[in-house]
């Protein structure tokens, strides 16, 4: 797979698409996840393995074969949740699946959750107020260049699903906003953003996202997908259900502000397929200020999005590396809160939004722009903040996104940008 990578100044292929016309600049990049230690979703031991099976495969079968039972599956793509038998070592188990010709491949279903700060989750416990203060003003929005966008684009026609803790539907200030949504973690259940986990630290931060999408990409049909628990915590196989539902449902954005550590072939065969529908993929890099590769952000189809300070300074908090495209603010975020008030945070939780909000606008005004064209207009629009981090030269991506740009080139750029048409 062709790695999102910014180059020289000649025009390159990207999934054996030719889409920049010669002296354009390729500017793209990837993106990244926080995986934890295997475990299932309902806090067990980690006895529950992930198998995708042949197409026209028997499950029932192969359960009764195994003396296994199907906790959870992706439907459509033949993803299962398997438990390990009891008295069964799960090394054996997995070494027999793998044996049978059924089987394609088998891994840990681990833990995804949502990044903290400094080790530790993230609390919503400050400064919440039933009062907007300046969820309405912030400087955020004009360090990322919003200006007057809006009279060329409000999201009108595009769907962006956010994967997160879900989202609270009765919020005064997302009324109008949200579309049909889908809980990954308990699909007979509305995809609220409830407090349902054992500390619920993270209740709250899907409502969060939406609220800024909301604000910035008023006329954007949102698609609320919970894949993370009151704790912030998930799972491979929810945060596969919910990108494999997001795609099959129309979303042409896919907003991922949590990740893991560990790579996963589910999650690259979900991401693979948004791709080839054309999504655009974007996730928070992590905020563990390391120079390390998270999931999904440092997969390469993904949009990595690191955090800066209003001065443009990487944020403490942030990762950082060369899987990093783009940078936008994260520090003292203020949003719509899951109670119906508002609330502040800090993250790159809050600043993958903002580069989702430009794909959104971008996509606006040009409906059937590749994902990668799209992706390209942020990056080449972006303001590098090398010279004022001499300490992460080259690896904060293209720099600072600045919207109002990015919606001007894409908007600019006519059914001509991409040569031979989208689709290759």
């Amino acid at each position: 797979m062709a790695q999102y990578r910014k180059t020289g100044s000649t025009g390159q292929r990207f999934g054996g698409a030719a889409w920049l016309q010669p002296g354009m600049a390729f500017a793209i990049f990837s993106c990244v996840f926080l995986f934890a230690s295997p475990a299932w979703a309902d806090g067990s031991d980690g006895s529950h393995l992930l198998v995708r099976l042949q197409p026209h495969t028997d499950i029932q079968k192969l359960v009764s074969d195994f003396d296994t039972t199907s906790d959870g599956y992706v439907d459509g793509m033949n993803i299962y949740s398997l438990s390990v038998p009891n008295g069964v070592d799960e090394s054996v188990f997995e070494k027999n699946l793998l044996a049978d010709t059924r089987v394609l491949y088998v891994e840990s279903n681990d833990t995804v959750g949502s990044q903290g700060v400094d080790g530790t989750q993230i609390h919503f416990a400050f400064d919440r107020t039933p009062k907007p203060g300046t969820y309405l003003t912030q400087s955020a929005y004009q360090q990322v260049n919003v200006g007057t966008t809006h009279t060329l684009s409000t999201g009108v026609g595009i769907t962006v699903a956010i994967l997160d803790t879900g989202v609270n539907s009765s919020h005064t200030a997302l009324t109008g906003h949200l579309g049909v949504g889908y809980n990954a973690i308990h699909s007979s259940l509305p995809p609220d953003d409830i407090p349902d986990g054992l500390t619920n630290d993270t209740v709250g931060h899907g409502t969060m996202i939406a609220g800024l999408v909301a604000l910035l990409a008023p006329d954007a049909n949102i698609m609320p997908i919970r894949v993370l628990d009151g704790d912030g915590s998930g799972t491979t196989l929810s945060v596969v259900a919910g990108i494999h539902y997001a795609v099959q449902h129309g979303a042409q954005v896919i907003n991922m502000s949590f990740g893991g550590t560990n790579p996963s072939q589910a999650l690259t065969d979900a991401l693979n397929e948004a791709q080839q529908a054309g999504v655009v993929l974007v996730a928070a890099a992590g905020n563990d200020g390391v120079n390390a590769a998270q999931y999904p952000a440092a997969m390469s189809n993904v949009i990595a999005v690191a955090s800066v300070e209003k001065d443009d300074i990487k944020s403490n908090y942030s990762n950082f590396g060369s899987y990093v495209a783009v940078v936008a603010p994260g520090t003292h975020i203020r949003s719509t809160f899951s109670t119906g008030g508002y609330a502040t945070s800090t993250g790159t939780s809050f600043s993958a939004p903002f580069v989702s909000i430009e794909a959104v606008l971008i996509l606006s005004t040009q409906p059937y722009m590749p994902a990668e064209a799209v992706a390209y207009w942020i990056c080449s629009t972006s303001h590098t903040v090398d010279s004022v981090n001499q300490s992460y030269q080259n690896l904060l991506g293209a720099g600072l996104i600045d919207i109002q740009q990015g919606v001007i080139g894409g908007a600019g750029s006519g059914g001509d940008y991409w040569g031979g048409g989208f689709g290759g």
